[in-house]
């Protein structure tokens, strides 16, 4: 089984680190493995810290990087206020509400979620969530960086009972921190994910820019979308073929300015898949469109693993674990990646991070082919792409049907 709850260990077996020992005192469930399956039905618990039921996935990918739970809020309820000296990402898995976000001694904002939404709140400041549906829970799922934080600093009241806040982060210049509109920057060359928003001091309500300082490639450019709230992923058509060769897709760079994360989108039309490649630790990959697809993951040299890609899945690649993201169904399937900070990493220094598709391994075609034929399906990989090592990928193969 690939995904195992409620065991209170850490997945390092040789070593606990500061937040393994913290997580085993909580009353929540825990999950292990490598992927869950579906967030809107795994068992919850009550979690005496937040205040109502929810979980804590604790998968293999994360690695003490990144943490990834899930909170319950019940029909018509709101959970008590909140506050942790780091910040977190918040998508919403189910259902619909109110967000109150403010600083001690500061005005409350308020905004509206529904399912779908993705929004931020930055470190340390209070927020609440109340569901404003009497018939039904809300699910939302939270990502933070507490593992990587408790390892510089063990101190649960660091993190818990710390009264430092910036309030310049939502009542500065920023008077719109939580506005449904986000705003577009043009990036030149092949800026980093990270690189948009700390390379150029960027601020919602700046307007439109041009990352044109980047000097590493004039080549190419992106589109980002800067904002604290995207109110529906599922809906988001900002999108840009990217990828490059084995790799097509279309993609839309949806970023927090100022967060330590990176946050994208990855949408990859019917009967396709991309070419495996691995990297870091610490990404959260959420499906969240009702699709059929399925996602291999492996170590080198060792055994295929197959997790679901479909709404309200989660998989997490462990590092340098290679990975394929294969959609085997009848309409495009979309997945939001949630990245943590990578410093000192370099992807492009690894010569074998990508599989091309002639050196793949001939089970998977077999395999993705197999799945297509259980749906009554067939593929649309070109054939030449299995044979050929200069075969050119042509963006117009993602509209074909």
């Amino acid at each position: 089984m690939a995904t195992a709850p409620a065991e209170r260990k850490s997945t390092n077996s040789w070593w606990q680190s500061p937040y393994d020992r913290w997580l085993v005192t909580q009353d929540v469930p825990v999950f292990t493995g490598y992927y869950v399956e579906d967030l809107r039905t795994i068992e919850l618990g009550w979690w005496e810290l937040r205040g109502c039921p929810g979980a804590v996935l604790n998968l293999v990918g994360h690695q003490g990087v990144t943490e990834a739970h899930i909170l319950q809020v019940p029909p018509g309820e709101t959970i008590p206020p909140f506050r942790m000296a780091t910040e977190e990402i918040i998508y919403v898995v189910e259902g619909q509400g109110i967000a109150t976000v403010w600083a001690e001694g500061h005005p409350q904002i308020n905004f509206e979620w529904q399912k779908h939404s993705l929004f931020r709140i930055p470190v340390n400041y209070n927020y609440e969530l109340s569901n404003a549906r009497g018939d039904q829970s809300a699910i939302t799922l939270h990502v933070n960086l507490l593992p990587m934080a408790m390892g510089t600093n063990p101190s649960e009241d660091y993190f818990f009972n710390n009264p430092y806040v910036d309030t310049t982060q939502l009542y500065g210049n920023q008077a719109k921190f939580y506005s449904a509109a986000a705003q577009p920057v043009r990036l030149s060359g092949q800026a980093s994910f990270s690189s948009g928003a700390r390379s150029m001091g960027f601020e919602p309500g700046a307007g439109a820019g041009t990352l044109a300082e980047d000097r590493r490639s004039s080549g190419s450019s992106s589109m980002r979308w800067y904002g604290n709230f995207f109110p529906d992923l599922s809906v988001w058509d900002k999108l840009e073929v990217g990828g490059g060769a084995g790799r097509l897709s279309y993609r839309g760079g949806i970023f927090f300015p100022g967060s330590a994360f990176s946050t994208s989108l990855m949408v990859l039309p019917s009967r396709r898949y991309r070419a495996a490649h691995r990297h870091a630790a610490g990404v959260t990959i959420v499906g969240i469109q009702e699709a059929d697809g399925f996602v291999l993951m492996w170590p080198e040299g060792g055994d295929y693993l197959v997790a679901p890609w479909k709404e309200g899945a989660v998989f997490v690649p462990p590092y340098h674990w290679y990975h394929m993201h294969m959609n085997a169904g009848s309409v495009e399937n979309r997945q939001l990646r949630i990245r943590a900070p990578r410093p000192g990493a370099n992807p492009s220094a690894d010569p074998n991070r990508t599989i091309p598709f002639f050196e793949q391994d001939p089970w998977i075609r077999q395999k993705f082919e197999e799945e297509l034929a259980k749906r009554g399906l067939t593929s649309l990989m070109p054939e030449e792409a299995y044979t050929n090592p200069d075969f050119e990928w042509d963006e117009e193969w993602l509209k074909e049907d």
